[in-house]
């Protein structure tokens, strides 16, 4: 019998989700336990010091510790792998890479405000997710971004309808919803982009936007934040490592599996 070791994501790496986040890898566990795997307790990224022996790994971890010794296990399936979760985690970089393979993201400069973001490490807090009208508001956030040992990053805020997109590499789920219609913010400031106007995308367009991205960055589980902007085209404003999928748990929970039956059968 195949074991497959869980670990969960440290509170601190789940502003305002940590119930969502624990519930979404419950019900990949739960899935996997039926099919007649090994799967035992969720061990807390916190309280890990050595990785138990394992066929694959499914981690929504984020601290260095749990990446570190994920990291070292190349000859198992991690999900999601440690390299992703870091280069995801360092958006500067992710962003500007993605910019040079062509991907849609929001400029530098533009005349509808910015917003500066935590560049190293995934947002922890409201602090960490600024909306500034102005130049001299960029350079105030910036600032206190700095005097907090952060690596600010400043884009131009981009007008449009904002989406959360959720998607599992190598399956055909994707699913798209407008925070506007349901309320679910995780900090609020996404209100600055306003009531969606629902206005007519390609669909097919923003899903291979975001599949590709995360192919770049190396994701298996991923989700993203788009503008749909006032002509149709889809901009990538975040990639995310492992949401938790809220809004659609369940149908999350069946391709997150066939995903890991995959990798497994690849052995």
């Amino acid at each position: 019998m195949q074991k497959i070791v869980f670990i969960g994501r440290a509170p601190r790496y789940s502003p305002h989700c940590v119930e969502k986040d624990a519930a979404i890898l419950a019900a990949v566990r739960s899935r996997l336990e039926q099919d007649g795997y090994s799967c035992g307790e969720v061990i807390a990224e916190e309280q890990l010091t050595v990785l138990p022996e394992g066929d694959a790994y499914v981690s929504m971890g984020r601290g260095d510790r749990a990446l570190g010794l994920l990291y070292a296990e190349r000859h198992v399936p991690v999900v999601n792998s440690a390299e992703s979760v870091m280069w995801a985690a360092a958006r500067r970089s992710m962003m500007r890479q993605l910019e040079r393979e062509g991907i849609a993201v929001p400029p530098h400069r533009g005349n509808d405000g910015y917003w500066v973001k935590r560049g190293n490490g995934t947002a922890e807090s409201e602090a960490d997710v600024v909306y500034v009208p102005t130049m001299q508001g960029v350079e105030d956030a910036v600032r206190t971004m700095r005097q907090r040992g952060l690596r600010p990053e400043v884009r131009a805020h981009v007008v449009g309808d904002l989406v959360k997109c959720y998607a599992v590499r190598g399956t055909a789920f994707f699913r798209y919803y407008y925070p506007g219609d349901d309320g679910q913010w995780k900090f609020g400031s996404e209100e600055h982009n306003g009531k969606p106007q629902h206005t007519p995308f390609d669909l097919a367009a923003l899903q291979a936007m975001l599949d590709r991205a995360a192919g770049i960055v190396g994701l298996d589980v991923y989700g993203g934040d788009c503008i749909i902007q006032p002509d149709g085209k889809p901009v990538l404003v975040d990639l995310n490592d492992w949401p938790s999928f809220s809004r659609c748990r369940e149908e999350a929970a069946e391709a997150i599996t066939k995903r890991i039956k995959q990798l497994l059968e690849r052995e």
